[in-house]
């Protein structure tokens, strides 16, 4: 019995050669989460695959279960967006490659969350819409880690409980995963990151803003770079190594300088 043919919308995340003309090819889809399929003469396409297993490119893929194999056969790929914009800009292009690398870290072949499957969309489409990159990369990490199921606490201390009060400094422990407020013993603030209230608040709304209405929220400079700052931090411990692309962005100046120094440290 031939393998039946299923289908599935699938973003690339990542594609590398085999043999001379074919292409495996890492997708996040909405059903099945994480896979990697072989898409055979794909490198010598010229109906099929052409111009479509770019990276971060949203598709609708026909495959079929391989027998013995991990992979799945991909036969035909239809391209929904190719977030061209992305391919055209450094800088919008290396800030989706930073989302891109998160995603690889956090979820195994297999594992799927359509929450997730529509977060990477929301990145993907603001930044081709050429929104503020580092404020959709803010955003993205923000919600991308309640999806893998490490909210930061953000609403109250993590020492003693209390709500957040306007009259209260606050650090973030990027160890414990939330703030900790100026009142409780100062051994809570190790490892701690200093917030003002106006992060502490637009960190709260990213987490309580439906993903939908997520745009709307704005930064200021020194809120952004305090966000980023602690997201990468953040980032760093849970997966416990270096994020290459975020080095990249600050690299190439794509933080700007205060913020390049704040990584540094």
């Amino acid at each position: 019995m031939s393998p039946r043919s299923l289908e599935a919308e699938a973003i690339v995340l990542d594609c590398q050669d085999h043999g001379e003309a074919d292409l495996i090819v890492t997708f996040f889809c909405l059903d099945i989460g994480r896979v990697s399929g072989i898409a055979k003469g794909a490198k010598r396409s010229q109906r099929r695959f052409v111009n479509k297993l770019e990276l971060f490119s949203f598709l609708h893929i026909t495959y079929s279960d391989l027998a013995n194999s991990s992979l799945l056969f991909i036969h035909d790929a239809e391209l929904h967006a190719s977030f061209l914009n992305l391919r055209k800009n450094i800088a919008l292009y290396t800030t989706a490659t930073t989302i891109r690398e998160f995603i690889l870290m956090a979820m195994r072949d297999g594992e799927r969350d359509e929450n997730l499957f529509r977060l990477i969309l929301w990145a993907l489409h603001n930044l081709d819409m050429k929104q503020p990159h580092l404020s959709v990369l803010a955003l993205f990490l923000v919600k991308f880690y309640a999806c893998i199921g490490y909210k930061p606490q953000m609403h109250a201390c993590l020492s003693c409980g209390t709500p957040v009060l306007s009259g209260l400094e606050y650090r973030f422990n990027y160890l414990s995963g939330g703030i900790v407020c100026s009142a409780c013993p100062s051994t809570t603030h190790q490892a701690g990151i200093r917030l003002s209230q106006g992060t502490v608040k637009i960190l709260q709304s990213a987490q309580d803003m439906p993903l939908e209405r997520l745009h709307r929220l704005k930064f200021s400079g020194p809120v952004l770079d305090e966000c980023l700052n602690v997201l990468h931090y953040y980032g760093r411990h849970l997966f416990q190594r270096d994020i290459s692309s975020w080095n990249m962005l600050n690299s190439c100046g794509y933080m700007g300088k205060r913020l390049a120094r704040q990584a540094q440290r």
